[in-house]
């Protein structure tokens, strides 16, 4: 349940976040990049699309070193308040940025693992609920607006041996997505999938 300030508390292992009503919820799709993801202690890690921080969080308490971002300026604070809550049990740096996808990192800045759960779900304007939150969801009709974008930029940004994952959806269309990685050059595969009552999804590791 929210409090009185929309805002509510969970668990996940030592780490306690909370969320906001603005800001997406983690869910099925969360639990599965976090199940997925791999990295070395020494590693630099990028997360776009942090939401409520928690994927970056978990990285940080492993002791890698993260920068996250979120276009949604709601979703920036609250990892900003997340981190204050967390951070004793934080073993790397941390740092998160306002911005769309990679705007807010510099040029000369590379990383060993990006992470990012897309808006992936096919979107109408009808289906737009007004707010920040429709950021979380919005996939434009195709449901891979965001996802082509973030395909076409990722190699600038990751290391020559690095990996990146990323959430798709059985509701958008797999060979969309699939000439979009091919055109980047990048190598894919899927590393992990889950059915869902209405969906699929699965997580992508792409490689130069």
């Amino acid at each position: 349940m929210y409090n009185k300030k929309g805002l509510k508390t969970f668990h996940y292992k030592d780490l306690s976040i909370e969320v906001h009503p603005e800001v997406y919820d983690p869910a099925e799709d969360t639990y599965l990049m976090l199940d997925s993801i791999e990295f070395k202690k020494e590693d630099n890690v990028l997360e776009i699309g942090t939401g409520c921080g928690i994927i970056a969080l978990e990285c940080c308490r492993k002791g890698v070193n993260v920068i996250c971002t979120d276009i949604n300026p709601l979703a920036v604070e609250l990892v900003k308040k997340n981190y204050l809550i967390n951070q004793e049990k934080l073993l790397g740096n941390f740092e998160v940025r306002l911005g769309d996808l990679f705007e807010p990192i510099l040029d000369f800045e590379t990383f060993d693992v990006i992470i990012f759960n897309p808006p992936y779900l096919p979107t109408r304007k009808k289906d737009l609920v007004g707010g920040w939150i429709d950021t979380a969801f919005n996939g434009g009709e195709s449901g891979l607006e965001t996802t082509k974008r973030f395909i076409q930029d990722l190699s600038r940004f990751l290391k020559k041996d690095g990996k990146a994952y990323l959430i798709f959806s059985s509701q958008s269309d797999k060979k969309k997505l699939d000439s979009a990685i091919k055109k980047s050059k990048l190598k894919s595969d899927i590393i992990k999938s889950q059915k869902f009552e209405n969906e699929t999804i699965s997580v992508y590791c792409l490689k130069k």
